[in-house]
Order: structure tokens, then C-alpha cells, then sequence
């Protein structure tokens, strides 16, 4: 039985904060240029400058975000949710409420590929978010409730990841070198983000290709991953004047 073609989008690292319109301006467009006849959608992580999830809670100020991701899931579209340094556990209710499926790293076969899929930020050992994503730092955030997590997180957050990240060679090649090790795994894809360099590496084995693609983000850089049945994975740039890289 032959397969019906697929049209899939992967972006990341948007930092939608409390005072964030523009990047929620921004975001909605996306939804509604990119994502509205996908068949899939990939949200690699830090869609939120900061999220922990409670039950029949979701901050306010996100319900445009929320809301956007429900209606898609409404209308059909599968929705992943990687969390990134930045989410804190996504809790069982934001993906309840929304539709979508919440993880931190991803499996999954994509036209007879083996994808690998997740934020990235698991690379570095020294990560004060990695340190914090524990169930000790989850319970004592349930117990505080949202308002003071929320305001504790703003206070620590310049220490949690820099927002604006330069290019570092030194960064994309331990990317690329991460991909690797999935490549020697088994994985004929792998998808990353966090670096906020958008990046296209391809690899032959001998056996079959291999490709590793990052994200970059979809404020600074514009870019995201979209991917269709006939054509393949490429980078692509999120601009009134949509510029692509082919693979």
C-alpha cells in the first residue's frame, strides 16, 4: 500500500515571555504560513522562556501560544513538544488542554527514516538547567505555585542560557559530533536545536546518507527545518521573502 506524501515543520526557540507580543505576533504568522496544512509539527524546545507545568494552569500570558497549538491539534496535526533547557516539565495538563505531545527527546520513522529529535541542550555537562531538572526542583516548584516560580525564574534565567547566542565553530562542531554518535546508533536523521545556528551536515556510511539539521532559531536567525515527502529534509528561512537551502 503506497504512503501518502508528508509535509512536516520543525522550529525551536522562540523565548516567548510575560512581555513578549512581537514574538507571539511573530509566532501566529508562522503557525498560519507554515504550519497550518502540515501534517506534522516539531517544536524542539524553549518555545517558552520559561515553563513548568501545573495542573488546570496554564500562565496567561501563554494562551495565545496554547491556544494557536490547540487549534492545530483541533483540525487534525500531530504536535511534538521536545522541552528545552527552558521548560521545566511541561506537565500533564498543557499537553491534555492542548493536544499535543510532550516529551524531552524523540524516536520516530519518518518515510522509512530513523529520526532523532530533541532540544540539544543535554550536550553540555555543565548546565545549570540539567542540574535543575530534577524531581526535587519540580516538587518544590509545585509547592511554591506558579506566581513565585514564575518571579524566582525571571531573577535565575540570565544564569540559565544566554538568549543571544553568536556563531561558535567550536558549538556547531560539537553539534555535529553529537550527530555522529546517533549516526553510528542507527539513525539515518538527527534534529537538534539550542545552538541558535541553523546548520545542514550531510555524512555517507557507505550504506546510506545521513543528515543532521539544526533548527538555528525563529526569532534571531528566522530559520527552521521543513521537511516533504517528495523533495526531503532543508533549512529554511521564515522571512517575507520565504529564501530556502535545499538539500
Amino acid at each position: 500500500m503506497e504512503r501518502s506524501p508528508l509535509k512536516i515543520i520543525f522550529f525551536s526557540d522562540t523565548h516567548i515571555s510575560r512581555r513578549s507580543d512581537d514574538r507571539i505576533v511573530l509566532f501566529l504568522r508562522f503557525i498560519a504560513d507554515h504550519c497550518a496544512d502540515a501534517d506534522m509539527i516539531f517544536i524542539l524546545g524553549d518555545l517558552f522562556e520559561f515553563y513548568h507545568g501545573y495542573d488546570d494552569y496554564i500562565y496567561p500570558w501563554f494562551n495565545p501560544v496554547a491556544g494557536a497549538l490547540k487549534d492545530l491539534a483541533a483540525r487534525g496535526k500531530i504536535i511534538y513538544f521536545l522541552e528545552g533547557n527552558h521548560e521545566f516539565s511541561m506537565g500533564k495538563y498543557f499537553g491534555d488542554h492542548t493536544g499535543v505531545k510532550c516529551a524531552r527527546e524523540l524516536t520516530i520513522e519518518i518515510d522509512g527514516k530513523k529520526v532523532y529529535a530533541a532540544h540539544g541542550d543535554g550536550l553540555s555537562r555543565f548546565s545549570l538547567a540539567r542540574f535543575l531538572k530534577r524531581p526535587l526542583f519540580y516538587g518544590l516548584m509545585d509547592r511554591l505555585g506558579p506566581a513565585a516560580t514564575w518571579n524566582i525564574a525571571m531573577l535565575m534565567h540570565p544564569l540559565l542560557s544566554r538568549r543571544r547566542k553568536g556563531h561558535s565553530e567550536a558549538v556547531r562542531g560539537a553539534f555535529r559530533a553529537f550527530a555522529q554518535t546517533k549516526f553510528s546508533e542507527g539513525y539515518d536523521v538527527v534534529l537538534l536545536a539550542h545552538s541558535h545556528i541553523p546548520d545542514v551536515f550531510e555524512t555517507n556510511d557507505g550504506a546510506a546518507e545521513k543528515i543532521y539539521l539544526n533548527t538555528g532559531d525563529l526569532i534571531t536567525s528566522e530559520s527552521f527545518v521543513f521537511y516533504e515527502t517528495s523533495s526531503g529534509f532543508s533549512l529554511r528561512t521564515f522571512s517575507r521573502a520565504d529564501k530556502q537551502t535545499n538539500l
